[in-house]
């Protein structure tokens, strides 16, 4: 009895790993082009602060790797945040103030412009500010994705 436990046990984890191996397979990128003046921007999910996105592969809010671009209109400030995903991040026109930390702290602020790249670590605290201008960055990372404000509680002096 006891290895036909073994033996079914085996066997369901061989399923498992086959359809895994299956799945991840269907999932294969595509080709794709995009030209700059086919870019449809679409209001973000907090829409009221003038944020813009676009998809350009991918799911960010699926088990996937995503591609977007986020448009961040001149003079936002974007509090102290984090994303549960690692992400890499160039910017790609204007220039953004951008530091890792629990406190928005202009002194701490670096200025990145166009073809800066930066990591976002999972769940590492930063803030950024568009400061003069609009600001467009490419964000590439492992979905599902997702951005959470810290409360003032969570604000520790960097």
């Amino acid at each position: 009895m006891k290895n036909h436990k073994a033996f079914y046990t085996v066997i369901f984890f061989i399923l498992v790993a086959g359809l895994t191996i299956l799945f991840a397979q269907s999932k294969k990128l595509m080709p794709a082009i995009i030209l700059p003046d086919e870019v449809k921007w679409n209001a973000s999910t907090n829409s009221s602060n003038g944020i813009q996105t676009i998809v350009l592969t991918g799911d960010p809010d699926k088990d996937e790797f995503y591609t977007t671009r986020v448009k961040i209109p001149a003079n936002l400030k974007l509090q102290p945040h984090w994303h549960p995903e690692d992400r890499v991040v160039t910017v790609i026109s204007g220039t953004l103030y951008y530091s890792y930390g629990d406190l928005f702290d202009e002194s701490k602020l670096m200025a990145m412009p166009p073809g800066t790249f930066f990591t976002e670590p999972s769940t590492q605290h930063h803030f950024a500010w568009a400061k003069k201008s609009d600001v467009v960055v490419q964000v590439v990372g492992f979905g599902p994705t997702g951005t959470t404000f810290l409360k003032s509680s969570d604000r520790k002096k960097n």
